[in-house]
């Protein structure tokens, strides 16, 4: 018998490849045809491989986040979502509209690698405020929470400033002008001078910080996500208490950084194409 794939039949692989790659994709074609997921036995039968050896390939693809396990049914994890998400956009650009749920497998992952909370955050109608679109939470017992829905000042918050940062230069004075900053905490920065030159130091760096600017505990690290045409369309924003935040900085802002950079990708845009 031969089994049909995406382009043929497995009957049209050249003999001399190795089976494992073929298999690999195999499996993911096949859970993405099925988002119930498949069991170990039912890939088996489709892939007409013995059991040992889908298992084989199952556990090098759940290791690295392709695929994912729920009770006893395998499913297409987020890398492989993240995957599918960046080879679409290379065809057809999203609309921005589409980022809150085209974001929701990245922000898994990032929360997964950093250990901390991280959302979306966009302006809001007005262009008064920030408010979060998306978000994925860290699974440690000490963590930030804010929901969706939730609302930032643009001038004392993480994703709020590197969103501010960005705005065309009209837009931001506009902005600084009517602007009458109040003070959440000691560190709140209220003095528009001081406001305007760490704006232009965000624009430089890239990435923009919070540290008890808001609320007291919190740290926050964000940086621009982009879209088609170089147009910054929200910010991705990482928190987590302060004492736990600041002393691997590095290390957040980094992965930060790179998932703000693929996530742009996925939505047809990257910093400088404007």
């Amino acid at each position: 018998m031969k089994r049909q794939t995406t382009g043929g039949t497995e009957d049209d692989v050249d003999p001399g490849m190795p089976r494992s790659p073929a298999r690999s994709l195999g499996i993911l074609q096949l859970l993405a045809r099925q988002p119930a997921g498949q069991t170990l036995s039912e890939l088996s039968v489709a892939l007409e491989a013995p059991k040992t050896s889908v298992l084989s390939l199952l556990r090098a693809l759940h290791q690295t986040g392709y695929v994912k396990l729920d009770g006893m049914r395998y499913q297409l994890g987020d890398e492989a979502r993240v995957l599918g998400t960046l080879i679409a956009a290379q065809t057809r650009f999203p609309e921005v509209s589409q980022l809150p749920q085209i974001a929701q497998p990245f922000l898994r992952l990032l929360a997964e690698r950093s250990g901390e909370t991280v959302f979306v955050s966009c302006l809001t109608d007005d262009q008064l405020e920030a408010v979060y679109v998306a978000r994925a939470e860290s699974n440690h017992p000490i963590r930030f929470m804010a929901s969706i829905g939730e609302r930032r000042p643009l001038y004392s918050s993480a994703g709020g400033r590197a969103l501010l940062a960005f705005m065309p230069a009209a837009d931001q004075a506009h902005y600084i002008k009517r602007l009458k900053p109040v003070a959440f905490t000691k560190k709140t920065v209220v003095d528009k001078r001081a406001i305007r030159d760490m704006l232009v130091e965000i624009r430089r760096t890239g990435f923009s910080m919070t540290c008890d600017d808001t609320h007291l505990g919190v740290a926050a690290f964000a940086t621009p996500i982009y879209a088609h045409g170089g147009h910054v369309v929200a910010a991705l924003v990482i928190a987590a208490p302060t004492e736990r935040l600041q002393p691997k900085g590095e290390q957040l802002k980094r992965l930060l950084g790179e998932c703000a950079a693929t996530l742009s990708l996925a939505m047809g845009g990257q910093a400088g194409d404007a």
